[in-house]
């Protein structure tokens, strides 16, 4: 308990899913929360039963795309906790199409999420840690799909890669600045973004060495180590969460 005691934490995407349990994972351990999503609902619910264990929130609604609606987040969440230590990126879309099928407007709006959402919030909270000097921590949802490809999930691939690259990037330029940028792997996870759960569950049970489902808490327990000080010396890396998938 209180491995990010006195830390601030802003997290993307934390609705529910991966998001919600990096939520409730960092609450328990004492970070207070700037979190978005574009379901406000589901986001107050989420801040609700962080602020039931201790945890102080703030929660807007935002449009990772839009960098006004990120700035204005950021700068809420400073006026409210004096500062952010730690950026989750883990807002994003998902979609399967045949390559020659997907159309400008499903790359464009997967592109902007997932690649635009993570460059926007990384540079806007990096700019705050330059000005106030702060070692801050950037924690990325990558994925598997960032280093292996998958049929029907060009768009989706591409988009993990450069997430993966992105952070490697932001480690080798900041490091310097005391400032660390790791990835984070998830193999097949259960959560509402999952397609075909029973096919997937067998599918599990038959191909990943550890032959479950990865649940959120799975993915919320590597973002912990990565946003606190048991890694101080990790940056740059992609580490998968994945049940053993990519040893085959």
């Amino acid at each position: 308990m209180g491995r990010l005691a006195g830390k601030t934490a802003l997290i993307t995407g934390a609705a529910r899913g991966i998001g919600r349990a990096i939520a409730l994972r960092f609450a328990a351990e004492g970070a207070d929360l700037v979190l978005c999503d574009l379901n406000l609902e589901q986001l107050g619910a989420v801040a609700a039963e962080a602020e039931s264990g201790g945890a102080s929130t703030l929660i807007q609604r935002v449009d990772v795309a839009q960098r006004a609606e990120l700035q204005d987040l950021v700068d809420a969440g400073v006026a409210r906790f004096g500062t952010i230590d730690v950026l989750v990126n883990n807002a994003g879309v998902f979609f399967n199409a045949p390559f020659e099928q997907t159309t400008d407007e499903q790359f464009d709006r997967i592109m902007d999420i997932n690649v635009r959402g993570v460059f926007l919030a990384s540079q806007i909270v990096i700019r705050h840690w330059l000005e106030r000097e702060i070692k801050g921590a950037i924690v990325n949802l990558a994925s598997i799909g960032a280093a292996v490809a998958f049929v029907d999930s060009s768009a989706y691939c591409t988009t993990k890669g450069a997430v993966a690259t992105l952070t490697r990037c932001i480690a080798l330029e900041y490091g310097p600045r005391g400032i660390r940028a790791n990835s984070m792997a998830p193999g097949i996870i259960d959560t509402p973004m999952l397609p075909s759960q029973e096919d997937n569950k067998n599918w599990a049970n038959n191909r990943i060495p550890l032959r479950r489902l990865g649940q959120p808490e799975d993915v919320a327990d590597l973002a912990l180590f990565l946003a606190c000080d048991e890694s101080r010396y990790i940056t740059g890396e992609m580490i998968f969460v994945d049940g053993g998938w990519m040893l085959d």
